[in-house]
């Protein structure tokens, strides 16, 4: 990597820092945490991203979150009811994801267009407190709790970070006609029926009743989220947590929803961290992680078939794999239990899910987003909201990732996710710590994060060692550190750090051979580093081939390459794009090739793989000749 490259990163990474005029300081929650976070959530700013990754967040706040048409909306909420049932949960999707841009990057018109949405939005309440899109005689039958989950959600957000405490009223009303619909004592309507899947869509609404709590201290919102809890075991609830502590398994969960069961489990781990009581819940969350993660779980980071979880290793390559609201909660999953934790295990699942499936359902212009982004085909890419729940879903995963990117903990600093750019970090003592790092990473080995503390200081910086890395090279100015991970996995560098110091890491990208199983049997997958990657019909143009006409040569690690090249043409999505130039076998006759003949094509990370409407392809066969 030339100085000039690595100048060229930091500059792009500090651009929006540079234009922000003056740090966001949320307001503080009325009800502190019970269980205090092991590794901090950050507020935006803090982390000014410039990178591939830094590449992709501005891009969805100029191409995406910029765009959105503001009447559409609010429209089923100006005039009930919405175009579809669920139509209510756009505007609070969206207000939560374009806040969190905002506290970003500081963008005036960004803000400006918040403002603009959450007063029109707050106008469209109705006098008893209802803010859904549903006629009277409808209410309370399929997504309307739902919706005024995401415009609490949205609210609450823009609230804490604006400091403009106008929308409180409106979330009040809300929160306060939803604890007088529904509970258990007489008079009351029994949640689990007033939504979709055993319940689970409604009583997702904990999650932000959780935070309302938190930041008004009203006991009743409280007692409404200890309902919630006690419907989950209810007779025709889902069983939730009960089931999660004995079974274990997430497919047995009431009908097995991903989306919602994730959601759901979100707002156990806000109640958990508020209240403390029932550390069964971190316990059953835990047991859905390593369900998902040994069981149910796609390369590239995602989970569920036709939205739902399914038996062990049935992860079928299309059938509406890969819902981007799934992988969005599945990212704020390990978000939360990272927080919660602390250990490194979460983190390692973040950098896979986007790096990977993330951004893979992000049209790499950033302007729109798949629905289901499965293993092959074609990405279904959309702008319209109607009939896509995913789109308003995939820009909140995209915004969130300041706030775990680098962290900081009891020891010090945290570094989960690597990438060029400056984090701004206050140190549990209170002192201030300023991190540049220089990297092309993933498309190069080197990572360097100069440290500049405000006082010399002993604190550590703990060191995230990638599981796909063998032989990682960690030094500070010239002198190799011993790599011993702690109990959380990450290799903490304690020393007294003063302004200049540097942390060099070396995480050498081989190429990795992944052989297939169960539905994949016969078949292989090929990873660089972290980056899953596919093939491309529109790469391998003017080959003759294509993704049904490639095979790789063998499954063995020891007879493959990987040469990256740097991307040309619509491929090179960022300045430091790449694609990975590999032996292959034609699979079966073309026109101008017979079978068996050996080939060097180029695969492309899944993230841009089928960016220009072109078919794709992640697992391939592993040629054998016919005798």
């Amino acid at each position: 990597m030339t100085k000039q490259i690595i100048t060229l990163v930091v500059a792009i990474g500090l651009l929006s820092f540079a234009s922000f005029c003056s740090a966001v300081t949320p307001l503080p929650y009325v009800i502190p945490a019970a269980v205090a976070d092991v590794q901090d959530f950050q507020t935006p700013d803090h982390v000014q991203l410039g990178g591939w990754i830094g590449t992709r967040m501005n891009g969805s706040e100029s191409n995406r979150l910029m765009k959105v048409d503001t009447d559409r909306l609010l429209e089923g909420y100006r005039k009930r009811p919405g175009r579809q049932s669920w139509d209510g949960e756009h505007v609070g999707k969206w207000l939560h994801a374009a806040t969190l841009a905002w506290v970003n990057t500081g963008d005036p018109a960004l803000r400006a267009k918040l403002d603009y949405t959450v007063a029109e939005l707050c106008k469209c309440q109705l006098a008893d407190g209802y803010l859904g899109t549903y006629l009277d005689k409808d209410r309370w039958t399929e997504w309307d709790v739902w919706a005024h989950k995401y415009n609490l959600i949205g609210l609450l957000t823009y609230v804490q970070y604006t400091g403009n405490q106008a929308p409180m009223p409106v979330c009040r009303r809300m929160a306060d006609l939803l604890c007088n619909t529904f509970g258990d004592t007489p008079g009351k309507r029994d949640i689990i029926p007033a939504g979709e899947h055993v319940g689970m869509a409604p009583t997702s609404v904990l999650e932000p009743m959780v935070l309302l709590y938190r930041m008004t201290g009203e006991k009743r919102y409280l007692d409404f989220c200890q309902y919630i809890l006690r419907s989950w075991e209810q007779d025709d609830g889902p069983h939730l947590i009960s089931t999660l502590l004995k079974l274990k398994r997430v497919d047995k969960v009431g009908d097995a929803k991903a989306y919602e069961m994730l959601s759901c489990l979100n707002g156990a781990l806000e109640y958990y961290r508020a209240i403390g009581d029932r550390p069964e819940i971190l316990s059953a969350c835990l047991n859905a992680w390593q369900d998902i993660v040994k069981n149910r779980l796609y390369l590239t980071g995602t989970a569920s078939s036709y939205e739902v979880f399914h038996d062990d290793f049935d992860l079928p390559n299309t059938n509406d794999v890969g819902e981007t609201c799934v992988t969005v909660t599945w990212l704020q999953f390990n978000a939360q239990l990272l927080r919660l934790t602390g250990q490194a295990r979460f983190a390692e699942q973040l950098e896979r899910v986007v790096l990977n499936q993330l951004f893979g359902a992000q049209q790499p212009d950033c302007s729109a987003w798949g629905y289901y982004v499965q293993m092959e085909g074609k990405k279904p890419y959309a702008t319209s909201l109607d009939g896509n729940c995913c789109l308003s879903s995939g820009p909140r995963g995209v915004a969130l990732i300041p706030t775990f990117a680098e962290s900081t903990d009891a020891d010090g600093v945290a570094l989960n996710l690597y990438e060029a750019g400056q984090a701004s970090l206050k140190l549990r003592d209170g002192n201030a710590v300023t991190l540049v790092t220089e990297t092309q990473f993933p498309a190069d080995e080197h990572i360097r994060v100069t440290v500049k503390p405000t006082a010399s200081a002993e604190f550590a910086i703990k060191v995230r060692l990638p599981e796909w890395c063998k032989n990682p090279a960690i030094s500070v100015a010239g002198r190799k550190v011993n790599q011993s991970p702690g109990l959380d996995g990450y290799l903490a560098v304690k020393r007294v750090w003063s302004a200049g110091d540097q942390l060099d890491m070396y995480f050498p990208m081989a190429v990795r051979v992944i052989t297939g199983d169960h539905l994949n049997a016969g078949k292989a997958a090929v990873m660089y580093g972290p980056l899953v990657l596919a093939a491309d019909d529109d790469l391998l143009a003017g080959s003759g081939l294509d993704v049904d006409s490639i095979a790789l040569p063998s499954s063995d690690l020891a007879s493959f390459f990987a040469k990256p090249e740097a991307a040309t043409n619509s491929f090179r999505t960022w300045f430091g794009a790449r694609v990975f130039r590999i032996p292959a076998v034609v699979y079966k006759d073309t026109v101008t090739v017979g079978a068996g003949t050996a080939k060097k094509v180029c695969l492309v990370p899944f993230a841009d793989a089928g960016g220009t409407g072109a078919r794709y392809k992640v697992w391939l066969p592993v040629y054998r000749p016919v005798n």
